[in-house]
């Protein structure tokens, strides 16, 4: 039986319910559920509470596996953003995983923070543009013969 690989089991997942939902909002609200996990270790730690290094690993890995299905999609040839929406996708990603790593070896609650307002900034204008495709009513498409259909009998 070949190894279990957790990320291509995350991407599956992801494109399964992307194709039954609205894929914006659906990326929208995984990004919030990973920033409000991230802030709740934040907040804890600047209440100088002190976190298991497995429920740092927890929240922050969470957050990682998401940008890993996030900048996998975006680099797939198919995948219809622009090219410079990709790139900038990808940028991000390579902060987050090396902010990531950062926060492992020294977990402080500024860090984490960085991190929050990337989701939360990224979540906000998808859940916008979500809502916003949602609201626009289709346009029936042009035509370009002129005749006019819609009296027709």
């Amino acid at each position: 039986m070949p190894a279990s690989n957790p990320y291509h089991n995350a991407s599956d997942a992801y494109s399964n319910t992307a194709a039954t939902t609205d894929q914006r909002s659906l990326e929208g609200k995984i990004l919030m559920k990973a920033a409000l996990r991230m802030e709740q270790l934040a907040d804890r730690l600047a209440k100088d509470e002190q976190p298991t290094l497995d429920e740092i690993s927890d929240v922050m890995e969470y957050n990682q596996k998401l940008w890993t299905v996030f900048v996998a999609e975006t680099m797939n040839d198919d995948h219809p953003l622009p090219p410079e929406i990709k790139n900038n996708i990808a940028s991000l990603g390579m902060f987050v995983f090396k902010r990531t790593i950062d926060i492992l070896a020294d977990t402080k609650p500024e860090k984490i923070r960085a991190l929050i307002d990337i989701n939360r900034n990224i979540a906000s204008g998808l859940m916008k543009s979500a809502a916003l495709s949602a609201s626009t009513p289709a346009q029936p498409p042009a035509d370009n013969t002129g005749i006019k259909t819609d009296s027709m009998a």
